[in-house]
């Protein structure tokens, strides 16, 4: 498989082009529209190079605004709207041309220690004995072109665990890493995270309706989706490049609005990272003319 960057650290290396404004390189995912895990990801990497190195993000609430064009680089804004002394905020406009896409504001932190305590993870396998998402795919007649593009990040799943009170579905647990060493960089680390937070997401989205995960050729087939917005909160430093493991669940959906959630742990069981996604999600109008 190949993806349209050597690896998530060429996708990551904005350029500069003047005060506080960077271009970003395109991910090559052939998606109809620009990923939304790419527009985070760079959108932290921007905020970061705007604050002093002994600052990094440790929160990102992203609203997507206009669909990206798929292939085309990004042009990154960023405004300085606080720096204190121990937190400095950023706000971040994703341009394409004079086209906004998308608008986040990320929060940094120079706080290194103090209050500390984590929820325990939840009980699995680990990822060898987690099932590779291609494999789960096959009974679906694969997962599909676009996905061959992230071959930068590996996805392995288990199987659905009991449902919890909070969540309409079974959690599901999704083992994620970058295949290419992504370096000691932190800022890189949470950006890589960022990105890998905005796949499977949509699966989870429709777990209480049937629909079976790594099944993303019925995924695209029978429903339409779209990301509304993307919160991140990061607890604590996780390398990207080992295994991490995402449990997904939904809590509700109404009005097709549908609420995802999903906690990080890293390879220690530590809570690393909360994500909370809401997207707009409709039976797909092709599917319906022809059932």
């Amino acid at each position: 498989m190949t993806t349209g960057v050597a690896d998530l650290t060429e996708l990551f290396d904005l350029r500069p082009t003047g005060d506080d404004t960077w271009i970003g390189p395109t991910d090559g995912v052939k998606l109809p529209q620009l990923f939304g895990g790419q527009l985070v990801a760079q959108s932290i990497v921007a905020a970061g190079r705007s604050v002093d190195d002994d600052f990094l993000p440790h929160s990102l609430h992203t609203t997507f605004l206009r669909t990206g064009r798929s292939g085309a680089p990004v042009t990154y804004r960023v405004e300085r709207l606080r720096d204190g002394r121990q937190i400095a905020t950023r706000e971040v406009s994703a341009w394409q041309g004079e086209r906004l896409v998308c608008r986040s504001i990320v929060s940094c932190t120079s706080i290194a220690d103090g209050l500390s305590h984590s929820r325990p993870a939840p009980p699995t396998g680990g990822p060898e004995a987690a099932t590779d998402l291609h494999i789960l795919a096959a009974a679906d007649g694969g997962l599909g072109e676009y996905w061959d593009d992230f071959a930068s990040i590996e996805v392995r799943v288990e199987p659905p665990q009991p449902a919890a009170t909070t969540a309409a579905a079974p959690a599901e647990n999704v083992w994620m890493r970058s295949v290419d060493p992504l370096g000691d960089d932190p800022l890189l680390h949470r950006a890589a995270v960022a990105y890998a937070s905005d796949l499977m997401l949509m699966s989870t989205a429709l777990t209480p309706h049937g629909h079976t995960t790594g099944h993303e050729t019925t995924l695209a087939r029978d429903w339409w989706a779209v990301s509304l917005d993307h919160t991140m909160w990061f607890q604590r430093d996780v390398r990207a490049d080992a295994w991490m493991l995402f449990e997904h669940s939904t809590a509700a959906a109404h009005d097709s609005r549908v609420l995802i959630d999903a906690s990080v742990f890293d390879a220690d069981g530590h809570h690393a990272v909360r994500i909370t996604q809401e997207a707009l999600v409709r039976t797909n109008r092709t599917a319906e003319e022809t059932a």
